[in-house]
């Protein structure tokens, strides 16, 4: 709950208006009860002053329009503040995946993610906009109502309490440890359905290649009949007792007619008063049973905001709070180590160094650890031990922010993104113009294929690129990357989808475009980087050998084994 106390907190001001002016409402409305008994008692009395029900009417007339009106305000407001609090709520998550290990992110299905941001966050806006100021209001204005009840006969403002607190505690019955357990096991139950959905929705490509079509919807339709068939049982264990509660709740003119009457004939009471405490007692138990509407709400916000929390809670990157000055760009690795898990250690003692300016290229065998060696100096972990620095400042103590500016990274499994082309390379700097993007394709192969398409660069490519092939996928990150004109650049296996021929020329053409910049290449043919400045072998996470290619063809078994294998794969 804490994260709702927070924005409460943060809107205070509007939601503390937005609470006054239902209460107003609510005591417009029950005061409005206390003139109709007036007007019926006078009817009992045979009183025919027609002015005295004209005015008792536009009384409540008034009473009705202060209501609606009154209502409607705290309704905007209390809204208002809820959908700027869910946006900032929102807007917190989104900075804190940013700030989390990518390890954690990725450990955690997409489907889980959406059904937390999207679902979760909307289910917060019934408690923040509704419950707040109605429930509020349908407490204590009833409240203040059988205050004047007990002033009027204290005997029989009691008397009609008692099928309500009967019913309160018929249905308190059913909110209890087992209530609490059943709606946690409902939000799991709810998201292992949102799971299984994305999941065949997301692999309808490779269940339509396998014709797994039946297997897969079964899959998916077992996990929804499981989801309605828990809320069917769970409904039927409640539903009786909740149902008798209700009936009982509302019953005060069972207790309040006959004792009244009792009351009446014996003197205690004068007629207009038992007439007040009888229309009261519909109205207070009425308003009363308007907030219980709302206990399940409260029942489940807790589980909902848990949902949140925990992931706003959860382990965030070791990061600088203020930007550093970087004088040069250096990058040193110094006896750095890093495992995902306990088990398997992926960098063991790793020392390396790249020069400012100078085109590296990281190979090795698969799990090796070269992607791990460029995903940390991107900021996607934080190294256990040791140090990773550029121009001599730990990578650590600089923003995310600023690092995200330092680095461009592209992996051969770049997301692009349900825009155009030119909106997607545009991503890299937003203040890029037309041409400047054009130009930036031309130079990563783009072009070509980009002019081909329907519309052109304005061609929307669909979520996550599925209109392009994967080579031209990459050539448009690769652009991207170009464009943010980042003094470091990571390519890892960046063209491992584009043909032999294609790839040569873009790698000519990226050592173009980026003289002068710290370049890192993680490559699987060797033939693509003969020509970098230095080539570093990477074997169990540590640094092997390192030198130019005719420097490793002379001097490193390892490469020299590599080389023949890459050339053989080549003929192949």
């Amino acid at each position: 709950m804490s994260i709702i106390k927070k924005y409460v907190r943060i809107n205070l001001s509007q939601f503390s208006f937005s609470i006054l002016f239902a209460i107003l409402g609510v005591l417009a409305s029950l005061i409005s009860y206390i003139f109709l008994a007036r007007i019926i008692a006078e009817l009992i009395s045979n009183n025919s002053d027609w002015s005295f029900y004209l005015k008792q009417l536009l009384i409540i007339v008034g009473l009705f329009l202060i209501k609606e009106i009154s209502a409607g305000i705290s309704t905007t407001i209390s809204h208002t503040a809820t959908f700027r609090s869910l946006r900032e709520i929102r807007k917190e998550i989104s900075e804190k995946l940013f700030e989390m290990p990518l390890g954690d992110i990725t450990s955690v299905s997409s489907g889980t993610f959406k059904d937390i941001i999207v679902d979760k966050v909307d289910s917060m806006e019934t408690t923040l906009s509704h419950i707040l100021p109605e429930m509020t209001a349908n407490i204590i204005g009833p409240m203040l109502l059988i205050v004047y009840m007990l002033i009027l006969d204290w005997r029989l403002g009691i008397l009609s309490l008692l099928p309500f607190i009967i019913g309160m505690g018929v249905m308190k019955s059913v909110m209890n440890k087992e209530y609490m357990k059943s709606y946690k096991e409902s939000v799991l139950l709810g998201q292992k359905m949102n799971n299984a959905l994305v999941e065949y929705i997301g692999g309808i490509e490779v269940i339509k290649a396998f014709n797994q079509g039946t297997s897969s919807y079964k899959k998916y339709s077992d996990v929804v009949r499981d989801n309605a068939q828990f809320y069917y049982d769970w409904m039927g264990r409640c539903m009786n007792r909740i149902s008798v509660g209700r009936l009982l709740s509302p019953m005060g003119i069972l207790t309040v007619i006959p004792f009244g009457m009792i009351f009446y004939k014996n003197g205690s009471i004068e007629i207009d008063t038992l007439i007040s405490i009888v229309v009261l007692s519909f109205a207070t138990v009425s308003n009363l049973l308007k907030a219980l509407n709302y206990t399940d709400d409260l029942a489940r916000i807790s589980t909902i905001s848990g949902e949140v929390e925990k992931v706003l809670n959860s382990k965030s990157l070791k990061q600088g709070i203020s930007n550093q000055k970087i004088e040069h760009y250096d990058i040193e690795y110094k006896d750095v180590n890093f495992s995902y898990d306990e088990d398997k250690k992926i960098i063991n003692h790793l020392d390396l160094k790249f020069e400012e300016g100078t085109v590296n290229a990281l190979v090795g065998e698969s799990g090796s650890g070269k992607s791990t060696i460029a995903k940390l100096l991107a900021g996607f972990w934080n190294v256990e031990s040791g140090c990773i620095k550029i121009g001599d400042i730990n990578i650590n103590t600089i923003p995310l922010s600023q690092l995200s500016q330092l680095i461009s990274y592209v992996s051969q499994d770049n997301f692009l993104f349900d825009l155009s082309i030119k909106d997607n390379i545009r991503i890299a700097n937003p203040n890029a113009t037309d041409s400047e993007v054009e130009q930036i394709a031309i130079k990563a192969g783009c072009d070509e294929f980009i002019k081909d398409l329907p519309n052109g660069y304005d061609t929307v490519i669909g979520e996550g690129g599925g209109h392009l092939s994967g080579g031209e996928k990459q050539r448009i990150s690769i652009a991207r990357a170009m464009l943010k004109d980042s003094p470091i650049i990571i390519l890892d296996e960046a063209t491992s989808y584009i043909d032999p021929e294609n790839e040569v020329i873009i790698q000519r053409a990226i050592s173009k475009l980026v003289k002068g910049k710290t370049l890192i290449i993680i490559a699987h043919r060797l033939n693509t980087i003969k020509d970098v400045d230095k080539i570093f072998i990477v074997n169990k996470g540590r640094i092997e050998d390192s030198g130019t290619h005719e420097e490793l063809l002379m001097n490193s078994e390892m490469y020299q084994s590599m080389w023949k294998a890459s050339n053989k794969e080549g003929r192949a």
